[in-house]
């Protein structure tokens, strides 16, 4: 008699296992995941609206984005979450975002978010506004949108500049609001906006032969000058007034009309025997048409400053740009970049392998794996590198106090000296100047790769940005053949024409 046994064995398993969902996530992969989960599309809107009613909680944060418990996120009713996609999903149906709200109705898009400001329409979640509101505003507004100085013009068909400027020199109408506009990629203009139904009231006025102004060909004297002061605007005053300062201390000024104040905003590049602060504003009373507007000028604003610090760290061999990515917000060095501030040529780019596991969170910004760094130096052998590209040079980070704690930390666990990477006068804060320079006072986002080497690139953008300063730039006028080189005394009267403040 033979004895049979039989064996039983497992069948082997051959699908490959769902990978492992980190604990926490951003706001956009926790909206995918909630999309996955409900069969529905979620948006970072809809995540943000689950907050702030107090259904997700962060549990952590990454370079100041929050981070949410994926956990807690599969455990929300499913109900819930639908029906903030559905009050979303009708709010957009019946609201249209800022740039759409003008065109829907013709106005100036800075019409829809003054009126939104003043809450004449409805402003809401995404920065929409209501259709209705917008519908309504179109008929019961007419004459309070703002238009340029063009468009004013061809309301009154009459030629711009050439009869425009005799309106406002008349005194008839003044800009209701003006707005920096860049031209080209280095300087901005004030743009003077005008209520249309001050316009329209210039078209009514009795006494005035418009006809005879109309259809003028171009060249032909306009038949508005006889009612024309011929003074000088403020504009032309303060412009004039920044290019003689350019031209008689031979140095580069910056002249802003600030949409917040409306007041003019005055700086310079200081240069050897330059003027100071004092003997800038003693020329400034000392010239009768400019002093007119004295109390309306600023000198030396805080943008003024950054902007001739940026304009020093851009000289060659001043300064460099770093930028590193890291395991987790108070982690170890995966990634590093120095890039030269005055160039932009890179001088170090390279991944370091940390003692430590990356986090998910980190991991989910900058895309950096630990398979990524496994076979990358370690700290201490790329240390001798990034002391020796940022020797002698200003250190700048977009975040300084985060790259330098992050740095030094790493120099410690290696166990070398910081030498001149410690002192907190070798760094620069990008971001903290960015902040003065645009008047902000909140976080302002860098809008980088979040790779090293891109944030680096980036942040030197940011710099170049803030060394060209605000408004207008007066630099030098050559001296015309046969005139004497040196400009015209302190006090001395500044020609101007009249024109408009634009």
């Amino acid at each position: 008699m033979t004895e049979t046994t039989t064996q039983t064995t497992a069948p082997e398993t051959t699908a490959e296992e769902t990978p492992a969902l980190p604990e926490a996530l951003g706001a956009r992969r926790i909206a995918g995941l909630l999309s996955d989960h409900i069969g529905q599309q979620v948006t970072a809107a809809d995540v943000d609206e689950l907050v702030a009613g107090q259904h997700l909680v962060a549990v952590d944060s990454y370079k100041g984005w929050p981070l949410y418990a994926t956990a807690a996120a599969l455990a929300l009713d499913e109900d819930l979450v639908r029906g903030v996609v559905a009050e979303r999903l009708a709010w957009e149906a019946a609201s249209v975002p800022r740039d759409a709200a003008a065109e829907r109705i013709g106005w100036h898009w800075r019409d829809i978010e003054r009126m939104g400001a003043e809450g004449r329409i409805t402003l809401g979640k995404g920065r929409r506004y209501l259709i209705t509101d917008l519908e309504a505003l179109a008929a019961e507004a007419d004459g309070e949108q703002y238009i340029t100085a063009q468009a004013a013009a061809d309301v009154l068909e009459i030629r711009h500049p050439a009869d425009w400027r005799y309106v406002e020199a008349a005194g008839w109408i003044t800009p209701a609001d003006t707005y920096e506009r860049e031209v080209g990629r280095h300087r901005t203009v004030t743009v003077a906006l005008y209520r249309l139904a001050d316009v329209r009231a210039v078209r009514d006025m009795p006494g005035v032969d418009w006809e005879s102004v109309r259809g003028l060909p171009k060249g032909t004297v306009s038949p508005l000058r006889e009612y024309a002061a011929l003074a000088p605007t403020r504009s032309a005053v303060v412009k004039g007034f920044a290019q003689a300062l350019a031209d008689r201390h031979d140095t580069t000024v910056w002249a802003w009309n600030s949409p917040y104040s409306g007041g003019w905003e005055l700086d310079w590049e200081r240069v050897e025997d330059g003027p100071t602060e004092d003997e800038v504003r003693r020329e400034l009373l000392a010239d009768p048409a400019a002093a007119t507007y004295a109390s309306e000028i600023t000198l030396c604003p805080a943008w003024g400053e950054v902007t001739r610090t940026a304009r020093e760290l851009l000289q060659p061999d001043t300064a460099v740009i770093l930028d590193t990515e890291t395991t987790d917000l108070d982690g170890q060095t995966i990634e590093v970049a120095v890039i030269d501030a005055a160039t932009g040529k890179k001088l170090m780019d390279t991944l370091v392998k940390p003692t430590e596991p990356i986090s998910d969170g980190a991991r989910w910004v900058h895309g950096i794996t630990d398979e990524m760094v496994a076979d990358a130096r370690p700290f201490e052998k790329v240390l001798p590198r990034l002391r020796k590209v940022t020797k002698g040079k200003i250190i700048c980070a977009y975040s300084s106090a985060f790259d330098r704690r992050i740095v030094l930390g790493d120099v410690k666990r290696a166990g070398k000296k910081p030498l001149h990477l410690e002192p907190e006068d070798s760094w620069y804060c990008l971001m903290e100047a960015y902040r003065r320079w645009v008047g902000a006072f909140r976080w302002l986002r860098l809008g980088g790769s979040h790779r090293a080497l891109g944030d680096c690139e980036s942040a030197r953008k940011v710099l170049i940005r803030m060394s060209q300063g605000r408004g207008t730039t007066f630099t030098p006028t050559p001296p015309a053949p046969g005139d004497p080189v040196a400009g015209p005394p302190a006090g001395s009267v500044i020609a101007a024409v009249a024109v408009p403040d634009a």
